[in-house]
């Protein structure tokens, strides 16, 4: 095996080590009430949520692949399944949310989302195993936590913002020298 074989499937590990807790990180900083409903369907349960997730699985395979075989669409049919497996990956955030509230539960949910997410990609980088078998299941369910996101009917938990400290409302007086 060439160096550069090994440098390539090393780099695409990292850059999944990166790029999918800081996707669940963005989707828990600007829709924190649809990451909570990705964790309550998270914890549903997974088969059935695979089993939902393959319905939208093979949509998207007819429809990418009905786009790669017209003319000129080459491009479209790679950005529509680009789209497609970040939105099924993102849906993959409520393991990871749900994985961080169990191990980490007095951690505020950003907290939990980044270590869960640690955690969960962890597995997935297994060899073979995580690779082959985990890896695709995760974009699967993912996919079925989002279609099962859609149902749930809970009231939106509060969203806890962490605030600076206010600013004084006047500068402190400056003492006057003694004369």
């Amino acid at each position: 095996m060439l160096f550069s074989t090994v440098l390539t499937w090393l780099l695409i590990a990292v850059a999944f080590v990166i790029a999918l807790p800081s996707l669940w990180l963005l989707g828990q900083a600007l829709w924190p009430q649809a990451m909570w409903r990705r964790r309550v369907a998270a914890q549903r349960g997974l088969w059935k949520t695979f089993l939902l997730g393959l319905i939208p699985v093979t949509g998207g395979i007819v429809l990418v692949s009905i786009l790669a075989k017209l003319p000129q669409m080459g491009a479209l049919a790679a950005v529509t399944g680009g789209v497609l497996m970040a939105w099924g990956f993102l849906g993959a955030g409520g393991i990871a949310a749900l994985v961080g509230e169990r191990l980490w539960g007095g951690a505020a949910p950003w907290r939990q989302m980044m270590r869960g997410g640690f955690v969960v990609i962890g597995c997935a980088l297994l060899p073979v195993v995580g690779w082959v078998v985990l890896l695709p299941l995760l974009a699967v369910i993912g996919w079925g936590i989002n279609v099962r996101a859609w149902f749930v009917k809970m009231p939106p938990q509060p969203v806890e913002v962490e605030t600076a400290p206010a600013a004084p409302a006047s500068p402190p007086a400056i003492p006057e020298a003694a004369v």
